[in-house]
């Protein structure tokens, strides 16, 4: 299959390097300018998936669907384990869609720029926290990490879960 990218505009987050490696201030900057984008990032996700035969829904059988087109065109480098550039702004996109699934679902639970260790692979990403059931009081799902990580699994046909959103969003919440 082939997606028609028929009018998507891939988001800028307005740094130029992994936000590990910018400081404090331009990682806050752009975490302010992504929250501000949300939900036209939603929007943008809802127009490509439509154009694509694809229904934007926060149910499980929505859900579903959107994880299924996802698998079925996610394109990328096997070799190198880089998606296409285009992929990246829709898995942020979608990562966006589905952190507000999880928040929709367990209203404690909010977006925040993780800036709890230095060393931590989402240090200054966009992250849900406010997690209750855990002992750890930095437990965090960073959805776009999981999501990219996802999409280097389909790229390199290694064997993935075929209802991934729906089992992400339904663990998490038992931990909210």
């Amino acid at each position: 299959m082939t997606v028609s990218w028929n009018g998507y505009t891939p988001f800028d987050p307005g740094v130029e390097q992994p936000l590990h490696q910018v400081s404090k201030r331009e990682a806050r900057a752009a975490f302010k300018l992504l929250m501000a984008a949300k939900a036209g990032r939603i929007e943008e996700l809802r127009e490509l998936l439509q154009i694509n035969g694809v229904v934007l829904s926060s149910d499980d059988d929505g859900l579903q669907r959107i994880n299924d087109w996802f698998c079925a065109e996610v394109e990328g480098n096997a070799e190198t384990l880089r998606l296409e550039g285009i992929w990246y702004s829709v898995v942020n996109d979608l990562a966006l869609f589905l952190g507000d699934v999880l928040i929709e679902r367990c209203p404690g639970l909010h977006w925040v720029m993780f800036d709890k260790g230095a060393r931590d692979v989402s240090y200054q990403r966009h992250v849900i926290m406010g997690f209750t059931k855990v002992p750890n009081p930095k437990f965090n799902f960073d959805v776009d990490l999981m999501l990219a990580a996802y999409g280097h699994q389909i790229i390199s046909a290694q064997e993935v879960q075929a209802n991934t959103f729906v089992t992400w969003i339904s663990e998490q919440a038992a931990y909210a």
